[in-house]
């Protein structure tokens, strides 16, 4: 996989692109301002660590975005993605901005006070997972601080603190012009970008770092023409660069699946648990170090695509209309995009992009058969696959194990992998979701070895804590698939089939 001094920069690049996802914004647009900030911050004569501390606050600023998604789902429109589209480029000290916001979300200017306090709560929440993601990650304190504070403003009518002036960390104030620089100058061009910087500055933005903005615009917002921007957003960090070992690679990975997990309730854990039943199926198949590593890390990571879908699409009960289920198939392909970037990630990336693919082609978003997919590949579906079922989700409760079997059964699943991560997951019968001779469903199979056995229906009944009409019925059923009729052939159908042990 990784080895030792690789660069913290390579993942957190990978993350910034996620949150432009989840904010709707074109994809990089956080390795621009990540450019201009760090390029600002040496011409106001910031020191090497400043310049790394505002580096990392603005590559970071959006990491808790996602903590955001379900209350601005839940309250403003259904579509979280869409409400900080529009929202972080609103000035939330304008009423009549806030109204017109409010309306392009369809809701009525009436609900403005409700709006405020959903806003003002979110924007606590996202401000503090930020700001504890940048101290897991093992950066400095002014970066965690900067975070805690990057929707304050200058004139003190930001939130969810109203801090005002000096009392903004310095990595705010720059992340804060750079950020307004490139989202304007992206959709309307230089003259967009330094009307925005011009107008707020003294109200959202620091003056004089606008000014310092405005004298060097051209050379700052010259990084919008970077035909490779994730090298160019690499090669700004100051030195000495910050590096990682191996190690630290299944650190960084839970914080991918926290940042993606926390984008809905309903997925709180989930890829820590695809995590974990992968690995373990692994261990189980006797697969090698490497393979059980690289699925655990797959894991953790597989599903960071889901943040650029609204979260009104993962929260709304089956069935989704066309629209929205082609919408929630791109996220293997968003997860992939997202990590094949990074030279620490790419060993995950298409691993990770195939967690719904299936044997028999019907899966997305490549639509790969069996001879196309890796038994790590294999692996990670059924651990997916598996997951979903034990959790709650909207519509339904989780299942047990024992109970998530027979549904594991339907999907075309390596039928090695499903029994591997249900033994994992603690199912006592995970052999059951093997896919059975002769069109055979689970409880048949329990049916035909009591009868081969020897059983009375009457006993059958009893043991498998069913009606005797019932047992009768199963019993009929398996002599007609296995072709026999009498106890003695189904007993050899069902040793010629290994059905016995």
């Amino acid at each position: 996989m990784a080895a030792p001094g690789l660069r913290l920069a390579e993942p957190l690049a990978a993350l910034s692109v996620a949150t432009d996802l989840a904010r709707g914004r074109p994809p990089e647009q956080a390795l621009y301002a990540c450019i201009i900030a760090t390029k600002l911050a040496e011409y106001l004569g910031f020191s090497a660590a400043g310049r790394a501390n505002t580096y990392f606050a603005t590559l970071l600023r959006f990491a808790g975005c996602t903590a955001t998604s379900h209350d601005y789902a839940q309250h403003l429109g259904g579509n979280d993605v869409n409400v900080r589209f529009h929202g972080d480029a609103t000035d939330i000290a304008d009423v009549q901005q806030i109204l017109r916001f409010l309306q392009s979300l369809g809701k009525d200017p009436a609900g403005l006070p409700d709006a405020i306090r959903v806003v003002t709560e979110a924007t606590r929440a996202d401000c503090e997972v930020g700001a504890h993601t940048a101290t897991r990650l093992g950066l400095e304190q002014d970066v965690a601080d900067s975070l805690l504070y990057i929707f304050e403003r200058w004139d003190g009518h930001g939130l969810p603190h109203g801090i005002a002036g000096e009392k903004i960390p310095l990595p705010a104030r720059v992340g804060a012009v750079a950020f307004a620089a490139v989202m304007f100058g992206q959709a309307g061009g230089r003259s967009a970008a330094l009307g925005a910087v011009e107008q707020w500055s003294g109200r959202a933005l620091d003056p004089r770092m606008a000014a310092c903005f405005t004298a060097h615009a051209d050379e700052l917002l010259s990084c919008l023409e970077l035909s490779d921007v994730w090298q160019a957003a690499l090669a700004a960090e100051p030195r000495p660069w910050r590096t990682v070992g191996d190690e630290a690679l299944d650190d960084i990975c839970r914080v991918f699946a926290d940042f993606v997990d926390l984008k809905t309730p309903f997925l709180l854990g989930h890829s820590t648990r695809v995590a974990r039943l992968a690995e373990g199926a692994a261990r189980a198949l006797g697969m090698s170090e490497d393979d059980c590593t690289l699925l655990r890390r797959a894991g953790l990571v597989h599903d960071l695509g889901r943040a650029g879908i609204s979260s009104g699409i993962w929260e709304k009960p089956v069935p989704l209309s066309s629209l929205e289920t082609e919408q929630a198939r791109l996220h293997p392909y968003h997860s992939e995009r997202i990590l094949e970037r990074s030279a620490l990630f790419k060993p995950l990336a298409r691993l990770a992009g195939q967690h719904h693919e299936r044997m028999d082609g019907s899966g997305y978003f490549r639509g790969l058969v069996s001879a196309a997919l890796s038994r790590p590949a294999r692996v990670l579906s059924a651990a997916d696959a598996c997951a979903e079922l034990l959790e709650d989700r909207p519509g339904r409760p989780g299942l047990s194990p024992d109970a998530a079997v027979p549904q594991l059964s339907k999907e075309a699943l390596d039928p090695d992998a499903v029994r591997a991560v249900l033994e994992v997951a603690g199912a006592r019968r995970p052999d059951t979701g093997r896919r059975w001779p002769a069109g055979l469903t689970n409880r048949e199979v329990d049916v035909l070895r009591l009868l081969a056995r020897g059983h009375s229906l009457k006993q059958i009944a009893e043991l498998l804590v069913i009606s005797p009409s019932t047992a009768h019925t199963h019993a009929a059923h398996v002599y007609e698939k296995a072709g026999m009729s009498t106890r003695a052939g189904a007993a050899l159908f069902a040793m010629e089939h290994g059905l016995l042990t």
